[in-house]
């Protein structure tokens, strides 16, 4: 019987944790952060496992949405062929699997990043005053989406207020 996900990721941890980090002179200090750090994130890994297809699937929700209201770019043929590649990209996307999802989300963001790019380069006026602050709004709450994510950890005091 093959061990779990979840065994697998203990078992790297009580190796960092019992073996590794133990065998550090004190003078390695950078190297017995690092290490804990990663026990840390692996910890975090652990906590979110089961709910991390659906995070995923949101994660590409709010990418589309946002690939979406910038394909109403206009501009020369610098943004005119990155708008294309963008619509390209949210007509290609696929839900099936999370290694689909990650690599349909990463499509989208990196097509967004280079409009965002040819906008500054050859966009219209409408564009360039329009692109900021369609994305500040839409990331401002994947950013809260993502607040909330990591919520249970403790690193954001202030998510009460946002």
């Amino acid at each position: 019987m093959s061990p779990s996900v979840d065994e697998r990721l203990a078992s790297i941890v009580r190796a960092l944790t019992d073996v590794v980090l133990p065998s550090l002179p004190p003078e390695a200090g950078l190297a017995q952060e690092q290490i804990q750090l990663c026990i840390g994130h692996i910890q975090i890994l652990r906590a979110q496992l089961d709910d991390l297809p659906g995070y995923e699937v949101e994660e590409l929700a709010d990418a589309a949405a946002l690939g979406e209201a910038l394909t109403r770019c206009g501009g020369g043929p610098r943004t005119r062929a990155a708008t294309a590649t963008l619509g390209e990209a949210l007509v290609e996307r696929s839900a099936s699997g999370g290694g689909a999802v990650r690599a349909a989300r990463q499509k989208i963001n990196d097509a967004i990043g280079a409009l965002v790019e040819a906008v500054a380069f050859d966009g219209d006026e409408a564009s360039r005053a329009a692109v900021p602050g369609t994305i500040l709004k839409m990331e401002r709450e994947r950013a809260l989406k993502d607040r909330r994510w990591f919520s249970a950890f403790g690193f954001d005091n202030q998510l009460a207020d946002a």
